[in-house]
């Protein structure tokens, strides 16, 4: 509340977005000098911000940043692949073993908790299937492991970040088929109803 009543004092919508902008790239930074990655301190500033009024003004005037930067977020990660080393037999092999166990961790860590809570067997898969996808965070996570080095050594090597890459590509391939297969289930989703 006291960022929002501070932000609130510039008045201008674009001011507040900017400003809003700029405090959450201000707050990476402290935490990546603090040793954290910088995405937690941008997380962290997003929930702060979240929890006010201004959630919407801030989504909506920063519209064209976020359609500019993820493109170029993608582009970076996809330039930091080694597309002979993701290639390699060992590396599909325990990324196609990986994806699988990622996707029945997210359906089945997904489901089970929602069938407590008043979902059928196939609304509870439903809710499994629309969360197997792993996006930004996993690429920016890799990415990091990839970019930073130990000794002169990536703490990740061209393989393990293949094996990333893969299980991310994979999980969001997955999922919108999976969906619509359990959506044409003509069953309810929610018990009672």
């Amino acid at each position: 509340r006291r960022i929002s009543w501070l932000l609130k004092l510039f008045r201008s919508p674009v001011a507040i977005a900017t400003l809003a902008f700029g405090m959450s790239l201000a707050i990476a930074g402290l935490f990546e000098s603090l040793g954290l990655t910088l995405i937690i301190g941008a997380y962290v500033m997003g929930l702060a911000l979240s929890r006010t009024d201004l959630k919407h003004l801030v989504r909506e005037n920063l519209q064209s940043v976020y359609t500019f930067l993820v493109p170029v977020f993608f582009c970076v990660m996809g330039m930091m692949v080694d597309f002979s080393a993701m290639c390699s037999k060992p590396v599909l092999r325990f990324g196609a073993a990986y994806a699988t166990l990622a996707v029945a961790a997210k359906v089945v860590g997904c489901a089970v908790p929602s069938h407590f809570c008043g979902f059928t067997p196939v609304g509870a898969l439903r809710i499994g299937a629309g969360m197997i996808p792993r996006g930004e965070v996993a690429l920016i996570i890799a990415g990091i492991g990839a970019s930073t080095t130990v000794g002169g050594r990536p703490i990740l090597s061209q393989e393990v970040f293949g094996i990333g890459i893969l299980m991310t590509l994979l999980t969001t391939l997955v999922a919108p088929p999976l969906l619509v297969a359990l959506f044409d289930v003509d069953r309810p989703g929610v018990r009672g109803r």
